[in-house]
């Protein structure tokens, strides 16, 4: 039982990474990407293939990153062919799916567009995690020789070196905050250069209420519109040399140096309410769940400041959204005017 635990505990941190991965990489936004829609123009002109697709796998969906003419994804990560690719870092060939107990019963293969040849390459960060894939189809069986293997995975480094390439940008293209790869670095640079007897340090996490809800119903346009605007809103909200950064798909973290939790409390609640006020401008039901957190003697590095906020973001988001929660179990004494906020 001991091992059976720590294999899962294994498992669920490498997914953890991989999602970060994603995170980093900056692909999960929007809809089709130019950069992939060249290559797998490339890819299905070159082997010779009818359908040619990149996607991304999130935690429970796969997001297309290209147009595909015909519904070869029903969304979810059940049901998704880069799925099950990502399960080695070597091309996934089916030559026939319905010979395949795995994908016999997919929708896109049992009915329409009836997929029966399945090529999928997937896409490995230079740490090794495997975030999506690169994927071909067919409607007739189809085998691949060494040559067809060799091509497959060209096309598909191409595609994981371009999504590398863009992720070393400091800042995220479609809010201007920092990427998560620059805030952490900056955090981890303000953490260590503060003593912490002398200098207040806090963290203000900024997590989007079903955020997927906006895009489902609004479209991805709207949901890119709305970044664009929560970004905005974050930037013009605090000092200019406040360091902001997009740590989540959804999620936001501010550092405040200087800053107790009270202030931490005060910046926090005046952003939540700024946010909520862009339900009257065209983005229906867009709030944010709140967590806040000091500095305490017990935090090692700027992470362990940044999961604690992240930690109080979660419980606020279960104690009903739309309110802030700081975390006053690591400061010593509470804060005077505390009171946890009811949704607004």
């Amino acid at each position: 039982m001991h091992g059976l635990n720590e294999y899962a505990m294994r498992d669920a941190l490498r997914e953890q990474a991989r999602l970060d991965a994603l995170t980093d990489l900056q692909v999960l936004d929007g809809g089709p990407d130019p950069v992939f829609e060249r290559i797998t123009r490339l890819a299905r002109a070159t082997l010779r293939f009818p359908i040619a697709y990149v996607s991304m796998v999130g935690l429970h969906h796969e997001i297309l990153k290209t147009r595909t003419p015909l519904p070869v994804s029903t969304g979810s990560r059940d049901t998704a062919f880069a799925s099950y690719a990502l399960q080695s870092a070597e091309p996934m060939v089916v030559p026939d799916t319905l010979e395949d107990p795995r994908f016999a019963r997919f929708p896109q293969v049992a009915g329409s567009p009836y997929v029966r040849a399945c090529w999928s390459m997937p896409l490995a960060t230079r740490a090794g995690l495997l975030v999506g894939a690169l994927t071909l189809l067919d409607y007739a069986p189809r085998e691949a020789n060494a040559e067809d293997s060799a091509i497959l995975k060209d096309f598909g480094r191409l595609a994981a070196e371009s999504m590398e390439l863009r992720a070393q940008a400091s800042t995220d293209v479609l809010t201007g905050v920092q990427s998560r790869r620059a805030f952490l670095g900056e955090g981890e640079r303000i953490f260590n250069s503060r003593h912490p007897d002398r200098h207040a340090l806090s963290c203000v996490i900024l997590d989007l209420d079903d955020f997927r809800r906006l895009n489902d119903t609004l479209g991805y346009e709207a949901g890119d519109d709305a970044l664009r605007r929560i970004g905005e809103l974050l930037r013009g909200g605090v000092r200019p040399d406040t360091p902001i950064g997009r740590v989540g798909g959804e999620e936001f973290a501010i550092l405040l140096p200087g800053e107790t939790l009270y202030g931490a409390h005060t910046v926090s609640e005046r952003l939540r309410h700024a946010l909520s006020q862009l339900s009257d401008q065209g983005f229906p039901g867009l709030s944010a769940s709140c967590g806040l957190a000091e500095r305490g003697s017990a935090d090692r590095g700027f992470t362990d400041l940044l999961d604690r906020a992240s930690q109080q973001a979660y419980v606020a988001r279960h104690a009903g959204r739309n309110c802030t929660r700081p975390d006053l179990a690591h400061i010593s004494g509470q804060a005077p005017g505390f009171r946890h906020r009811t949704p607004i």
